[in-house]
């Protein structure tokens, strides 16, 4: 006790004499929360604390809160104390609330009907009062969590309840909710409950039907609990027993208010409720259960109709009742053979083995070698294919699954405790389970290695060459193999084996192909460099490692490994000068595409301008510019001349190719050099 309790103890002792009154409920207060807070902690398992696993936790995957965004998250009620209205569906404490409204729904399916129709049934009136508000409360609730219950939108579930209301009310859940609230209980003012008798039927409580208009909600937790539970096909055959106890339970209650109506005991059909027997609520419902099974299953005799009215319901219930018998043939039927499905394909795998040993003529002990071995396998993991059980699932997933299956083993594993979790995930992927007799030889010395194998369970001997001598003896968790498979320069034996591994009974281990290991290890340098060092180990243990081979490769993998680094250096600054290079060329041939098309268009305009004009106009501008040229010569020294006048001797020419002397020249086209210029030429004239 610390000393400050014990002086606030001892004044109030002074001061009161005794403890104070009002301290009392408080301390019994806080022991019952206390006591309470207890009890939930050993049901849940809240406060038990695990010892943590490192293995575990190191390759488990983490997890994260919910976005910072106001949509994804919940928002204190204003009028429920500061209630969060958002309800995640997929968690436990959702799928426990499912059970009790489903439980509260089954009630009201089965009670209602009953205590409507078999008015002592309806006696207990406080009773049946208690539950059925309880279930309304239930129901309200049911609503209110309904309506705030999370969705999904881009792979994140929405808590804003605003959002959650809008989402509730555009499904097609919100009008069966309001139809099974509705408080139809109103009717009891001018309708007493407990008034009905034999001569006065239904019963008051016949205005609660409405509430299995919340079926759907029952429905929705036949599917969550088919989904989540490890036995499916006994809950379905569960589930389609309970729907047929209850419609037959419905076609009791119609009988027996059937035979009121008709009245009872007027004739052989009908319910007779003279006789003290008949007028027990025991007889009463069993013998109408007794009829209802036997009409809906059309078997047995039941009593030959008289009236109209009876031969239609009787019709009515053996067309039900032969939709409900091949119902439930049938569904019983598929979930039963869906049952031993597993079974049913192992034995037709190992009969067709039997049949070819039989054909075969494989007799003897290796025939019981087989046997054994099927039977093995049964026994240990049912036959399952897990990779085809596993196929639909991502690969994070499958090695999740993986690692936590095969925990204990993997936990064993030296090369496993140090990797990266990226590395066991691929490593776990890509491991196959074989299963060895007892004798079965896993390898031998001098075989070319192509895997490496890890002990699961069983135990595995190391012999000597003669077969007899035991060097070692392997365990779960050990590893061997490696050696041949991790190609080591200077191994003095290539890529054999260098032990016998036999198997001493039965053992699972897992295989690991030589091409999927170095797949895996090629992103992953220190785990190949751990795996070497260990493999070199063991060849210096036994004395099968050249060490200057070994060194020298080391030296020449070094080398070959700077080499192609430079050269990955240097290829990626040649790509970004050529891509560069590239640039400046496509720039240049676009400017050069744009000055050919302008220089085309001017040369087909001039061209076009030319041929508008007039051979004799065209004479005169000749003439004209050829003047002005003269003029502009003389006043700069007298350098041209006139074509009027002589230009002294003429040179010997055949012909003079002058505008006077040849007109006909004015109207010869030019021909352009330009395929394209020529192409449009021909466009031009054509469209003329």
């Amino acid at each position: 006790m610390s000393p400050v309790f014990t002086i606030q103890k001892i004044g109030l002792g002074m001061s009161t004499g005794q403890p104070p009154k009002d301290d009392e409920p408080g301390c019994f207060r806080r022991q019952f929360h206390r006591i309470t807070r207890n009890v939930r902690q050993r049901i849940s398992g809240e406060g038990r604390s695990k010892p943590p696993d490192w293995f575990l936790d190191k390759f488990s995957t983490q997890t994260f809160t919910d976005p910072e965004e106001p949509l994804y998250q919940a928002k204190r009620s204003k009028f429920l104390c500061g209630l969060k209205l958002a309800f995640d569906p997929t968690e436990q404490a959702h799928y426990r609330w499912l059970t009790i409204v489903s439980l509260a729904i089954l009630y009201n399916v089965i009670f209602v009907i009953g205590r409507a129709v078999f008015w002592k049934l309806d006696e207990l009136t406080t009773m049946w009062f208690a539950v059925d508000y309880l279930c309304d409360i239930i129901y309200f609730i049911d609503t209110i969590i309904h309506a705030h219950e999370g969705y999904l939108e881009q792979g994140l579930m929405v808590k804003d309840s605003h959002y959650l209301r809008k989402n509730y009310m555009k499904s097609d859940a919100w009008p069966y909710d309001v139809l099974s609230l509705l408080p139809t209980d109103i009717a009891y003012c001018w309708w007493t409950p407990g008034s009905c008798s034999y001569d006065r039927l239904p019963c008051p409580v016949i205005v609660r039907l409405n509430r299995i208009f919340r079926l759907p909600r029952m429905w929705e937790w036949f599917d969550r609990t088919e989904t989540a539970t490890s036995f499916p096909n006994a809950f379905r055959i569960c589930k389609v027993v309970m729907a047929i106890l209850v419609l037959i339970h419905w076609n009791a209650c119609l009988y027996f208010a059937i035979s009121y109506a008709i009245g009872f005991g007027t004739d052989n059909w009908v319910y007779n409720i003279t006789g003290v027997q008949n007028e027990t609520l025991a007889h009463q419902y069993i013998y109408s259960f007794y009829w209802s099974t036997l009409t809906l299953t059309t078997i047995g005799e039941t009593p030959q109709p008289e009236i109209d009215v009876e031969y239609a319901f009787v019709v009515a219930d053996f067309l039900a009742g032969v939709l409900i018998f091949a119902t439930i043939v049938g569904n019983i039927g598929s979930m039963i053979s869906n049952m031993n499905v597993a079974r049913v394909e192992f034995q037709n795998k190992m009969d067709s083995v039997k049949q070819y040993m039989a054909f075969r003529k494989i007799t003897g002990d290796l025939e019981a070698r087989v046997i054994r071995w099927f039977s093995y396998t049964w026994a240990e993991s049912g036959a399952l294919d897990e990779e085809n059980v596993l196929s639909s699932l991502p690969d994070k997933l499958k090695a999740e699954i993986a690692i936590r299956v095969h925990l204990e083993t993997l936990r064993k594993v030296r090369i496993f405790q140090d990797c990266e979790p990226g590395l066991l995930e691929a490593l776990v992927l890509k491991l196959r389970l074989q299963v060895f007799s007892p004798g079965d030889y896993i390898c031998r010395k001098g075989d070319v290695g192509k895997e490496m194998y890890i002990v699961k369970r069983g135990r595995l001997q190391v012999v000597a060459d003669d077969g007899t001598t035991v060097l070692a003896t392997l365990s779960a968790g050990s590893v061997f193999g490696e050696v041949s498979v991790l190609e080591i320069a200077g191994n003095r034996t290539g890529n054999r084996r260098t032990a016998n591994v036999r198997s001493l009974g039965y053992s699972d281990l897992f295989c690991l192909a030589k091409k999927d290991l170095w797949e895996a290890l090629a992103d992953y340098p220190d785990a190949r460099a751990t795996l070497t060092a260990r493999g070199c180990q063991l060849l210096r243990k036994d004395g099968l490692l050249d060490e200057t081979i070994f060194e020298n490769a080391q030296t020449t993998q070094q080398s070959l490994e700077d080499t192609v680094r430079k050269l990955e250096s240097t290829v990626i600054s040649l790509q970004n000068r050529l891509q560069v290079l590239l640039a400046d060329v496509g720039e240049k041939q676009a400017l050069l595409k744009q000055r050919l098309n302008r220089l085309e268009t001017r040369a087909i305009e001039a061209e076009k301008k030319m041929n508008s004009l007039d051979p004799e106009e065209l004479r005169h501008q000749i003439v004209r510019s050829c003047e002005e040229t003269e003029t502009i010569g003389n006043a700069q020294g007298g350098s041209f001349r006139s074509l009027n006048q002589p230009a002294g001797p003429a040179r010997e020419r055949g012909h003079s190719l002058s505008v006077e002397r040849s007109p006909g020249l004015l109207n010869v086209k030019t021909e352009p050099r330009s395929k394209s210029l020529r192409l449009k030429r021909i466009q031009i004239d054509a469209s003329k």
